[in-house]
């Protein structure tokens, strides 16, 4: 079985994170903000929603969300899943399965 890198891997040795995230409410919670691999559309429902209630009242939202805006980020920031940062217009690093780009069929060409 092949093992994923884990994040700390993917980072540039220098990369420290902003002051703000030792005080953010999801602090040690990855499992809810970020989805396992081959995860069902149901299971996302419910471990966003799950997150989503650990982002209320967080006292650094704002500075969660817009970190995720400037960085174009994979997973549930402030609340904000890719496709709530899709539909606002933000960048998001791969398309999810609401915003894929379909190829029009022969019968509407």
């Amino acid at each position: 079985m092949i093992e994923s890198p884990s994040a700390a891997a993917l980072l540039p040795p220098d990369w420290r994170p902003p002051s703000w995230m030792n005080r953010a409410a999801c602090k040690g919670r990855t499992d809810l903000f970020f989805a396992p691999r081959a995860e069902r559309p149901p299971a996302r429902v419910r471990r966003e929603a799950a997150a989503r209630r650990v982002c209320e009242g967080c006292p650094v939202m704002v500075d969660c969300r817009d970190y995720a805006h400037q960085h174009t980020e994979y997973g549930l920031w402030a609340g904000e899943s890719e496709d709530d940062r899709s539909d606002q217009g933000v960048p998001v690093p791969a398309p999810t399965s609401r915003h894929r780009t379909r190829t029009p069929s022969a019968a509407t060409a």
